[in-house]
């Protein structure tokens, strides 16, 4: 009797002191937990590629829908080039016949070659003088030798020029000129005629050579300076295909 009351009593008290019954039990079996969750996680797994697939079923329609717009926009493209081109009739691909023909030989449609000018030497003269100096007269003998070297298919044109000084000087340093031209076109043309005689006598032939005074123009610098107008003060010796 004892011993039952005791049995009782240790009952009673262990069941005061738990707040749930797992407590007195202890928790669920791990393998009905885990088959628990499973399931669980199979129903979502099966909700969401459900999801996906009507996801990418829309998308797919999109597309197709953006493909057929697409297919119109450039059909409609395609008639509005043509509508503004029309098609031009094809040409024959035939080769032309082996018939006597009145064209004239390719020869005779060729057209004539540019004129080449190329300036090859600069003769510079003093303020108011057209004579050549000595040492100038050497070097143009050396040009004509080196032109006459070989064979060649040019002319000789010289071109004289003067700087902007007037015949007698500017205003304010008035002089009397040493030559007898009037002009500085005047004066410019016996400097070319010089240069041109010098380049005969060397031996080159006269039909070769041609000279001509173009005054006081074409500067090849500043005339406000004194080494401009030395500049200035040239005949220009111009190398000139036929």
């Amino acid at each position: 009797m004892y011993k039952l009351r005791f049995l009782l009593f240790t009952l009673l008290f262990m069941i005061s002191s738990c707040s749930t019954v797992d407590a007195i039990f202890g928790p669920e079996e791990p393998e009905l937990a885990t088959a628990a969750s499973k399931e669980v996680s199979s129903e979502t797994v099966v909700t969401d590629n459900n999801q996906l697939e009507t996801e990418i079923a829309a998308l797919r329609g999109s597309l197709q829908q953006l493909k057929t717009d697409l297919d119109r926009k450039k059909a409609m493209k395609a008639r509005e080039l043509a509508q503004s081109n029309p098609r031009q009739p094809a040409q024959s691909t035939r080769w032309p016949s082996a018939q006597p023909t009145t064209q004239a030989p390719a020869t005779q449609n060729r057209q004539p070659s540019a004129r080449t000018d190329r300036l090859w030497v600069t003769v510079s003269f003093r303020s108011g003088y057209m004579e050549l100096t000595s040492d100038s007269s050497k070097a143009l003998k050396r040009l004509a030798a080196k032109f006459l070297s070989k064979q060649r298919q040019q002319t000789i044109e010289v071109r004289g020029y003067t700087d902007d000084e007037p015949i007698g000087g500017y205003a304010r340093s008035r002089h009397t000129p040493r030559h007898p031209y009037k002009t500085n076109l005047a004066l410019s043309n016996a400097r070319a005629h010089n240069v041109a005689d010098a380049l005969i006598a060397a031996g080159i032939s006269a039909n070769v050579v041609q000279a001509r005074g173009f005054g006081a123009t074409d500067f090849a610098a500043d005339n406000r300076s004194e080494a401009g107008r030395q500049k200035n003060r040239r005949a220009e010796i111009h190398l000139v295909s036929r």
